[in-house]
């Protein structure tokens, strides 16, 4: 009986110190689960962190603290699914669907006091990014001015993105077809400087592309060969305005026919044709000649004029004569002198 008080007392005291480093080795790991918990969920995997704070709970129902981070987390896992909804209706290029979905997260992600909402941030931003291309690439299809395609270009510049450099592709693509089509356009109409501006519209947002480096060199040799050629035609046709003017002055009219004859009261008849070998009308036409007897003795010049009284190019006129006082039987007639005026 007085050993019994000493060996209930050394019972109980290995108890209390078998409670005490059990106590101690769960409370330490509900801190581990905890602590681990804590860095996963900043890490964005939530459903680990949740499983250790869930066995963590069980450990220690009444922790307070376990309960309020499990409580985050299940939140946060909450809003992940919306977002899980968001990226499938942009999947399904739904995007004003979408936008309205990532709206709601972010007001909620607002309306929470849980510092892992952040977490949520880059993923927020990819979300938008993604919305934001595929609202331009829907865009894009229907533009066909250069301007407002550079515009969606700026607005693509400032999203890392791999859909997004895609996207600057495509609208790089279409300012080089836009501005190659345009530029090809105004070459057709002998437009050179248009085509070159179009070009060069096309270059401040696509700079050094080779495709339209290529064509403005075509544009400036073509407009090259253009204005040689057009220099070369107004040579050619001063030369031959100065070919024509003289000729107009010297060779303007040709005779074709003129002849005297006699009838039989002994009367002179002196009639003749003429033709304008001129490149602009003629008119007043006077033909001068002389009217010779058998032996070539001149009886007599005198001067016609040419009826009508104008001539287009390669037109014909007449002239005619009466004399009566010839007593010669031969009579000939010479053309001396041809006169006219250029109109």
């Amino acid at each position: 009986m007085s050993i019994l008080p000493g060996a209930l007392f050394i019972f109980i005291a290995a108890g209390l110190v078998f409670f005490y480093n059990h106590a101690k080795q769960v409370n330490q790991s509900v801190l581990e689960d905890k602590e681990k918990a804590e860095e996963l969920a900043l890490e964005g995997d939530y459903n680990e962190a949740g499983k250790l704070l869930e066995r963590a709970a069980d450990k220690r129902p009444d922790y307070q603290a376990l309960k309020r981070n499990l409580s985050a987390v299940n939140q946060v896992k909450a809003m992940e699914k919306d977002l899980e909804r968001v990226e499938t209706s942009i999947e399904e290029n739904d995007l004003d669907n979408a936008l309205n979905e990532l709206s709601q997260v972010n007001q909620k992600m607002g309306e929470q006091e849980n510092r892992l909402v952040a977490t949520l941030t880059p993923r927020m931003n990819e979300l938008d990014s993604r919305i934001t291309v595929g609202k331009i690439n829907n865009e894009v299809k229907e533009l066909t001015n250069i301007d407002e395609l550079a515009e969606k270009l700026n607005t693509l510049s400032r999203l890392d993105l791999e859909e997004a450099t895609r996207a600057r592709e495509k609208i790089t693509e279409k300012i080089v077809s836009i501005s190659s089509k345009q530029a090809e356009k105004a070459m057709k109409e002998r437009q050179y400087n248009e085509a070159i501006a179009a070009v060069d519209e096309g270059l401040q947002y696509v700079i050094n592309h080779k495709k339209l480096l290529r064509l403005k060199d075509r544009v400036e040799q073509e407009k090259l060969a253009f204005e040689q050629e057009k220099q070369d035609r107004m040579e050619r046709a001063m030369e031959q305005a100065a070919m024509e003017e003289m000729m107009n002055r010297r060779e303007a009219v040709k005779v074709l026919t003129i002849k005297a004859s006699k009838d039989e009261f002994g009367d002179v008849t002196v009639q003749g044709e003429v033709q304008s070998e001129a490149t602009s009308i003629v008119s007043s036409i006077e033909i001068t000649y002389d009217i010779l007897d058998e032996d070539g003795e001149i009886l007599e010049t005198d001067t016609s004029q040419v009826y009508p009284m104008y001539l287009n190019p390669e037109d014909t006129g007449k002239f005619e004569q009466n004399y009566y006082d010839f007593e010669k039987e031969e009579i000939s007639v010479e053309v001396t002198n041809v006169q006219w005026f250029v109109e």
